[in-house]
């Protein structure tokens, strides 16, 4: 089912963003980007474009006009820092989730988010802080030896999915309502057993095995919380680590420099549009500007 037919059929009082919402929601997340830009620059981090944010500025210069968020991936030394840095100097302005903390809500990917802002889809349904947020992957290292690569692999895929099943069970009161398939039935069966444990307690074992190699200088790095999870997010680190500069919305910005070989494996022909009826806009619980709307 799509996110519009699910807006419409729902009864948790979900609604399609309309045209005039993305464009402003484009302008608050510039804001975050800016800022991000600026610390980055200042601490001599790196964080690159990735997904459709990547794809968008190749193709558009800018968001692809139906896309509600940036994604961005950073090594995972440097959303450390990122993250130590927003917290002593930045916290006023803007939160974190780490996957690591005490409340993570079973979340293994951060988002920086801005605080007195709200846009909270299905996905954000648990969380308390729900600010228009951008999205950090973390880059990972992936182990040399085939032998270590395939266990830390396969234990980083039980991992990802036993998080995914818990977080089905504990959210299934609410999500059932749009996807109550057999698949999802058996993955909250799964949730049910793992529920000895919590889901923040899953989210931190999780992330613990996703980022346990610690080799700075092994040959491959990789994403596992991206959606083709571990093995099929592993990318040469001399191609995804060196970056080359591309512009976002007026903005200098960087993309790995094997861009096109990973943009054609995960989308096809990128650099074509689809056809309108393929556009498909997300839709939210709650949306709310704060301070921000009154400048538009």
């Amino acid at each position: 089912m799509k996110l519009g037919d699910i807006a419409k059929n729902s009864k948790l009082n979900l609604k399609m963003i309309s045209e005039e919402e993305i464009r402003n929601l484009h302008k608050v997340l510039l804001v975050i980007l800016d800022d991000l830009l600026k610390i980055c620059d200042e601490y001599n981090l790196n964080f690159i474009l990735i997904g459709g944010s990547a794809i968008g500025a190749l193709r558009e210069k800018g968001f692809i006009s139906w896309d509600d968020d940036i994604d961005i991936a950073m090594p995972r030394k440097d959303f450390e820092r990122l993250y130590n840095i927003v917290e002593k100097k930045y916290a006023e302005k803007y939160s974190i989730l780490h996957p690591q903390s005490e409340e993570n809500y079973g979340r293994i990917l951060p988002k920086i988010r801005l605080k007195n802002t709200d846009y909270r889809t299905i996905l954000e349904y648990d969380l308390n802080d729900a600010g228009i947020f951008i999205d950090i992957y973390t880059i990972e290292n992936i182990p040399d030896g085939k032998c270590k690569r395939f266990i830390h692999g396969i234990i980083c895929l039980f991992m990802g999915f036993s998080l995914s099943c818990r977080r089905i069970y504990k959210g299934y009161s609410f999500f059932k309502e749009y996807n109550n398939g057999i698949t999802f039935k058996i993955k909250a069966v799964i949730g049910l057993i793992l529920s000895f444990a919590s889901i923040e307690k899953w989210a931190k074992w999780t992330d613990y095995w996703y980022s346990k190699c610690k080799d700075e200088t092994s040959k491959d790095v990789g994403v596992p919380s991206d959606d083709f999870h571990y093995f099929g997010e592993i990318y040469s680190r001399s191609d995804f680590c060196n970056f080359v500069e591309t512009v976002f919305e007026g903005r200098k910005c960087k993309i790995p420099s094997n861009f096109d070989s990973y943009l054609k494996k995960r989308y096809g022909d990128y650099m074509t549009p689809p056809n309108v009826d393929a556009h498909e806009r997300n839709s939210y619980i709650s949306y709310d500007l704060g301070i921000y709307k009154e400048e538009f």
